[in-house]
């Protein structure tokens, strides 16, 4: 009779664990990443060890264990850049310090992300991301663990070191006149370049240039066709001065203006400056640009003769501040700018002007805008000077024995020797999966099919409450028989 006890002891505890489990999924049903769990209902192995056997099985009475599912939930659209799901297999890995540790290393497929006061990366519990570390120039990253960080913010500013223009200067462009006839002048005078009258030019195009502190200067390229193959280059800086020739070979040096340090030392209203000088000469064959031989042809002199080597012209740049105060404080060159443009590819073909590219390596001073994740799990910083930067990328782990993995909080595992060492790898590569940004992974719990087996287990329980019942009753009438 007293084993009908224990048959009723033992159901009863089977069936307040698979309660439990039950609860416990809908409680957490609204965690990101978490895994609902099963309960098995099994036999109890008997405590009652036989001398013939290391051990048997209980003729009555179950006992059970749990089993996690890790099939994925379903993911719903977030407004932070740094939520995140993965569709795939992987976990995230999370941890309790900065330097990484075997003993405080966690995994966990939750997803929602934020960053601290010192610009980590941590989860909503506050452990923090780990992921590859970025490389020296931030274009990629390294095989160093660590956690994920920010970039720093403001972005110090680069000097631009190299510049690309390459258009299609129109071919039906006329050949502009080296002199025109002025009212009141006796006869022709010179047609010098002059910005304000677009007639003595066919083209111009201008790009940005950036020096040592960020500042932005302008950099304008007036194209001059003087001849049927020939084209006579112009650049102005900041519209303040014009190049003068190149005085070494493919060198050209820029002197800012200055102030006038008194107005009586300017030139007189009799003397007028000198037009500006091209600085170098492009030379076109079946319109393409080819190398030219001499020095530049001066206005109404013979072109040199034409190759019909490709060239690609290139010249270096060097532009000095200014001896005393600026013309235009807002414009400051602080330090010299020493830069190389290549016209690589321009053509001279019968169609409309058109940029093909232009292109500067400078950039000035920005601050952080924001954070993206690719698909990768590439983490980029955004700035306002328009440069994005790698931050780092994520590491994703997975293990052979998932079902080993133990619990530490609804959404956060641990391995363990059941689990296996975790098998580390990136985004987007293998079974580890790629990264979906702005989603979060919801719990994968079924609550219908947990509302039933609720019920199922309560009237189990019921059920098994009244064998007990039954042999309370039965023991009583046993005891009453006795009297």
């Amino acid at each position: 009779m007293s084993s009908g006890f224990s048959i009723g002891l033992n159901a009863l505890q089977a069936n307040a664990g698979a309660i439990e489990v039950a609860s416990k999924n809908i409680a957490a049903s609204n965690v990101s990443g978490f895994k609902s769990t099963e309960y098995l209902f099994q036999e109890s192995l008997s405590r009652a060890m036989q001398p013939s056997s290391g051990g048997r099985f209980g003729a009555t009475g179950t006992g059970g264990l749990t089993r996690r599912s890790y099939n994925a939930g379903s993911t719903k659209y977030s407004a932070s850049p740094l939520d995140m799901s993965i569709n795939g297999e992987g976990l995230f890995t999370v941890g309790l310090f900065k330097e990484p540790s075997v003993e405080k290393t966690f995994y966990t497929r939750s997803g929602q992300f934020l960053t601290d006061r010192d610009g980590y990366v941590v989860s909503s519990s506050g452990l923090y991301l780990y992921g590859y570390q970025p490389n020296a120039d931030a274009t990629d990253v390294t095989d160093k663990v660590g956690p994920l960080k920010e970039p720093d913010s403001p972005m110090p500013p680069s000097p631009t070191s190299s510049a690309f223009v390459s258009v299609n200067l129109d071919a039906r462009k006329p050949i502009v006149a080296t002199t025109k006839v002025m009212a009141g002048e006796p006869a022709p005078v010179a047609n010098d370049l002059d910005v304000n009258y677009p007639d003595t030019y066919s083209h111009v195009q201008q790009f940005p240039l950036y020096d040592k502190l960020g500042q932005q200067h302008v950099v304008s390229l007036y194209f001059r066709r003087v001849d049927e193959n020939y084209y006579n280059i112009y650049v102005n800086v900041d519209g303040q001065v014009f190049a003068q020739p190149p005085e070494t070979e493919g060198v050209v040096n820029v002197l800012m203006p200055s102030k006038p340090a008194d107005s009586a030392d300017s030139s007189s209203e009799d003397e007028k400056p000198a037009g500006p000088k091209p600085v170098a000469s492009f030379g076109f064959f079946e319109g393409k640009l080819v190398k030219v031989g001499g020095a530049i042809p001066e206005d109404g002199e013979k072109p040199p003769a034409l190759t019909k080597d490709v060239g690609n012209l290139a010249l270096a740049f060097v532009i000095n501040p200014p001896e005393n105060d600026p013309v235009n404080p807002a414009l400051l060159l602080s330090d010299k700018v020493e830069f190389k443009l290549d016209f690589n590819d321009t053509t001279n073909y019968a169609s409309s002007f058109e940029v093909k590219n232009v292109t500067q390596d400078g950039y000035a001073s920005g601050s952080l805008s924001g954070l993206s994740v690719d698909d990768k799990g590439f983490l980029r910083g955004q700035f306002t000077n328009g440069r994005t930067v790698v931050a780092g990328r994520l590491q994703i782990a997975t293990f052979r024995g998932l079902g080993g993995l133990r619990e530490v909080s609804n959404n956060t595992y641990q391995a363990t020797d059941q689990s296996g060492d975790p098998l580390y790898g990136a985004g987007a590569e293998g079974i580890y999966g790629s990264i979906r940004a702005n989603s979060v992974e919801e719990a994968n719990t079924d609550m219908a099919s947990e509302l039933v087996r609720l019920m199922v287990q309560q009237r189990n329980y019921q059920a098994n409450a009244q064998s007990i019942r039954t042999q309370v009753e039965i023991l009583s009438v046993t005891i009453d028989v006795t009297r």
